[in-house]
């Protein structure tokens, strides 16, 4: 059986167990990420008969976004910083809960303001290695505000 969570994920974004909510980093550059996200009984929020509810879908985004400040990281291309979530415009989900399977979560870098503001453009879609077009379940633009690790919690 493999591991439920994919070593690369550690390399890349801080977040670890039960708030690691991507399982495996399907892509990543400077600009974009994938990562798939397993459904079942083992995921944190799920509910019996149900899955997990939609709107946690804008956290497995806000992770997939986060690939892409961790490669960046890696790279050179930015300095540490930290990362939050600042907000979602449209953000639209197709259905009330993600069903036990697998889901993909996309995300391009559409803009960035300055070192501290970026926003993201990204989609979930039901994943089969087969798939020539799978289902959208939901898409959001996020916005993340990224604060140097060097920065005081009074600006300075």
């Amino acid at each position: 059986m493999p591991p439920r969570f994919d070593k690369r994920l550690y390399d890349l974004i801080p977040h670890r167990p039960p708030m690691l909510l991507i399982n495996r980093v399907l892509t990543v550059n400077a600009s974009s990420s994938s990562a798939l996200v397993t459904i079942d009984r083992e995921t944190s929020f799920y509910e019996a008969e149900k899955g997990v509810p939609a709107w946690v879908g804008l956290e497995y985004m806000g992770q997939t976004a986060a690939l892409i400040a961790g490669h960046q990281l890696q790279q050179g291309l930015v300095a540490p910083h930290l990362g939050f979530l600042l907000g979602t415009r449209s953000f639209n989900a197709e259905c009330d809960y993600f069903e036990a399977g697998t889901i993909k979560v996309s995300c391009n870098e559409k803009a960035v303001v300055g070192d501290g503001l970026a926003t993201f453009e990204c989609k979930i879609e039901i994943y089969t290695e087969e798939a020539q077009q799978a289902a959208c379940l939901a898409t959001a633009a996020l916005s993340v505000f990224r604060r140097p690790l060097n920065e005081g919690a009074n600006g300075e």
